[in-house]
């Protein structure tokens, strides 16, 4: 077998393939995976976390107050046992021996001794697996008939020096130059900066061998990219969007580079953090609501579409719309004869004792909850297609990990898990994620890779795209008292220094490995550039760089012109070729009569035209949500059996109604940080109820009827409506009162100006009902405030005095015209896009007539049609 073997060559495509047998391209994992499968090393994989959890316990075994560890592990065991086990990894493989030489710095001693727990109890690291590589390499010759190394031996870690000593290397051939024209002398001066910093700095020739461009934006500069690629020999160096730049080839109609980087949020992985963060107390509404819309989850889809339209509408659990969702759920497996599984799966995923942050969980709950969900994937394997599969599998071995991680911890005596230590144990075994499963590389497709040191072989373009600052290495931790010990102990590690040198290096291979052509991406103006270009600039201070806007902009004879295409203009009237009254519904409601009267389109595309928002859920946290919970508080109160206005009943009621109701309905103000929104609302509700009970008192309410279902007709056909409160005195005369949780101006206008439609319409149901017009009345909960026309039928309300005095009967009337004017613009084909944006017609056959209702402006906030009205000429 024949090796070429590199640093940075490790899932890397940067060289041409070739036919022949026995020959390899591998960095130094592919090259440790040969050589333990050829010795017969090869052992089951241990996931990080199970590592991390079996350093633990060796930090708790040496544990004791003296130790430099021992308050950092007492704060966070997993977390510092995730870093000690990081600096001990990194000695291993850079040849420590497993022990310090007296005197050692305390920090290095502390380690040794928890190293003689280690040697027993920890699963191998990348070092010791190259330790047991090289002791077998001495009476052992493996299949290698060469190896040649591409970067110098010095480069690699110690345990790789001494196991490359056993192997028979041979040293890389020098590198050619392969560029032409002034490339080539650039190329050179870069091979002589290495030596001589005080070279001269080089004239700039425009002969096409160097392009540096600019663009503003990272998606322009890849759809050039993209048109660079032109199916011959080229080198591409990216280790920015390569996603993104594969979905620009394929529109380009270019061959796709099979790019997909590694991600932690893949769909199933996703599934196993979500199902773990519903254990805590409070629940996590926002959580819950991403695990039921999940495209994977192991509640069946029926069930937790309907669960997940509840929790938001109503944000909580146990309440009255969850408990209809559970009954559909129930029916809906009756209807279709399924095996009524469905609300076990509900107990066991959401329905289930939830723990406390603080204590943390139970580990048997925890493992148990995993091993669930780590059979739901292995079902899944056995009916999913390659594709999905692949995605599947690696869920399962996530599962898996945390499983056998929580199980070492319980052996270690561990016996509850907080939730940051959970995260920790799900971030290790998910670590880097896995690959897209569909994306392959296609026939044509150019060489790329994500580190400048993997481009080995030369090519007629290289292209670096962008040419962003890449992650430099760090300080290292370490006095020079440690250093001096480690040093001592076999470690030979680099410095800082070093590893800025090695990169500076391997930086420069994709620039000298260019013949024809070197093309240079600058990142966006403002984004910090790679060291690479602060060399070429010092190297040809006189380089252009030119704007990819500019470049793109230049007549090109092969451009095909497109049309100008304006966008539509915003007009007052829309006009139609037809009757638009038989649209029209055969019964109709408040919320259907508001959009037609004060903005007619709005009305068309909502419901004629049936065009709705996007269903994608959302919890409500807005006024909506405290108006939600304020009715439900309300209607509660006045569904029990008798009727109490006074303070004795209603006081020792709230509290415990209160709770009840934000537990069903309202549970996101029960999450952190969210204490000073529930104690807010709870002491404005409570001055609301006391404000409305006193208001029904000196009115002399003697019964109340919450959620009242009215009904009746008008010329247009049915009219049907639900009234907030319907009140009744001990005279039989009766009142509606209309509940809003904010907006004490605006229904202060609509009494003013007579637009108090909703009223209006209830009204004359109530009156169709009970042969007597009602009192009416708006109640403003969040204010604790009742206003309305008049006192006659609630003494102490606040009169708003309107600007034309009417009865309930007269503005009824005044609806009644405004409706049939409307009607006859649907009749004429005209719908009107009343927004104050667009200026009204001075026409006076569109004016709305004088014995009307006062037209009002809609909010455009609920208006989901905005965009559709058209754009600005």
């Amino acid at each position: 077998m024949h090796l070429h073997v590199g640093l940075y060559l490790d899932g890397q495509h940067g060289w041409r393939w070739t036919d022949a047998l026995g020959a390899a391209v591998v960095g130094p994992l592919g090259l440790l995976d040969l050589l333990e499968t050829q010795l017969g090393l090869l052992q089951a994989p241990v996931s990080r976390a199970q590592r991390i959890v079996q350093y633990r316990d060796c930090l708790q075994s040496r544990d004791d107050p003296g130790r430099c560890y021992h308050r950092s592990f007492h704060t966070d065991e997993l977390r510092t046992a995730e870093r000690l086990l990081a600096w001990r990894d990194e000695w291993h493989l850079h040849g420590w021996n497993g022990d310090f030489q007296e005197p050692a710095p305390r920090r290095l001693r502390d380690l040794a001794e928890v190293e003689r727990a280690a040697v027993e109890r920890l699963a191998p690291s990348l070092g010791e697996r190259l330790q047991e590589v090289e002791r077998a390499l001495r009476g052992h010759t493996p299949p290698i008939a060469s190896l040649t190394l591409l970067d110098p031996i010095e480069d690699f870690p110690k345990r790789w020096r001494k196991v490359l000593a056993h192997l028979p290397i041979r040293p890389a051939p020098a590198p050619e130059a392969p560029g032409q024209g002034w490339l080539a002398r650039l190329q050179g001066a870069l091979r002589q900066l290495r030596s001589d910093a005080t070279l001269a700095p080089l004239a700039y020739e425009a002969d096409g061998g160097l392009t540096v461009v600019q663009a503003e934006t990272a998606a322009l500069a890849g759809r050039w990219v993209a048109a660079q690629l032109d199916g011959g020999d080229d080198l591409l160096v990216t280790a920015g969007p390569g996603g993104r730049l594969d979905e620009i080839l394929a529109t380009a109609g270019r061959a796709r580079l099979g790019v997909s980087e590694p991600s932690a949020f893949r769909p199933p992985l996703q599934v196993l953090p979500l199902a773990l963060e519903m254990l805590w107390e409070p629940l996590d509404l926002a959580v819950l609501l991403r695990f039921l819309t999940h495209p994977i989850c192991p509640l069946p889809h029926h069930a937790r579409r309907r669960l997940a339209e509840a929790l938001a509408e109503r944000p909580g659990l146990g309440g009255p719309r969850w408990r209809a969702a559970l009954a559909a759920i129930e029916a809906d497996e009756i209807r279709f004869g399924q095996v009524p599984a469905a609300r076990r799966k509900i107990a066991e995923w959401i329905e289930h004792e939830r723990h406390a942050p603080v204590t943390g969980a139970d580990l048997g709950t925890v493992i148990a909850r995993v091993d669930r969900l780590a059979g739901f994937f292995h079902g899944r394997l056995a009916e999913a297609a390659s594709a999905s599969g692949a995605l599947d599998g690696a869920a399962l071995e996530q599962c898996r990990a945390v499983s056998l991680a929580l199980t070492d911890l319980a052996a270690q005596g561990m016996t509850h898990i907080r939730p940051r230590q959970l995260q920790l144990l799900v971030s290790q075994a998910t670590a880097r994620g896995c690959e897209h499963p569909l994306r392959h590389a296609e026939v044509g497709a150019c060489r790329r890779v994500t580190h400048p040191g993997a481009a080995i072989e030369p090519a007629d373009q290289v292209l670096w795209w962008p040419l962003a600052m890449p992650p430099l290495p760090g300080r290292q931790p370490w006095s020079r008292a440690e250093w001096a010990a480690l040093r001592a102990a076999g470690a030979d590690l680099p410095t800082t220094a070093t590893l800025l040198e090695r990169e500076a290096r391997a930086w420069l291979r994709p620039l000298l490995a260019a013949r024809r052509r070197l093309v240079l991406v600058l990142p966006p103006a403002g984004e910090e550039v790679h060291p690479v270009w602060q060399t070429v600039r010092a190297l040809v201070p006189d380089v252009p760089v030119q704007p990819l806007e500019a470049l793109l902009s230049e007549p090109a004879a092969d451009r095909v012109g497109v049309a100008y295409q304006p966008l539509p203009t915003r007009r007052r009237y829309w006009r139609f070729e037809a009757d638009l009254t038989r649209l029209q519904r055969e019964t109709e409601s408040y919320s259907s009569l508001e959009p037609l009267l004060f903005n007619p389109y709005q009305w068309l595309l909502h419901y004629p035209a049936r065009i709705r928002p996007s269903r994608l859920l959302a919890l409500p946290d807005d006024f909506r949500l405290y108006g939600n919970l304020a009715h439900g508080l309300i209607e509660r109160w006045f569904r029990r059996p008798a009727l109490c206005l006074d303070d004795s009943a209603w006081k020792p009621w709230f509290d415990p109604a209160f709770d009840q109701i934000i537990a069903e309905e309202g549970a996101l103000l029960r999450m952190p940080g969210r204490g000073s929104d529930l104690q807010g609302f709870k002491a404005r509700l409570r001055r609301a109820l006391e404000h409305l009970l006193r208001q029904l008192r000196q009115a002399g309410v003697a019964h109340v009827d919450p959620e009242q279902p009215l009904a009746g007709v008008y010329p247009g056909g049915s009219l049907a409506g639900s009234a907030d409160l319907v009140l009744e005195r001990q005279d039989g005369r009766h009142a509606i009162l209309d509940l809003k949780w904010q907006g004490d101006r605006k229904y202060r206008d609509k009494l003013k100006s007579g637009g108090q439609l909703q009223l209006i319409l209830y009204a004359e149901l109530a009156r169709q009902r009970f042969a007597m017009t009602p009192g009416l009345a708006y109640f403003i909960l969040g204010q604790g405030r009742l206003l309305a026309n008049a006192d006659d039928w609630f003494p102490a309300a606040e009169v708003v005095q309107a600007e034309r005095p009417e009865s309930a009967g007269q503005l009824w009337q005044r609806f009644l015209v405004t409706w049939e004017w409307r009607r006859e613009q649907l009749r004429q084909g005209r719908v009107e896009v009343a927004l104050e944006v667009i200026e009204p017609l001075d026409d006076a056959g569109l004016n709305p007539p004088e014995t009307g209702l006062c037209l009002q402006t809609l909010n455009p906030r609920y208006n989901d049609y905005v965009a559709l009205a058209g754009w600005e000429a």
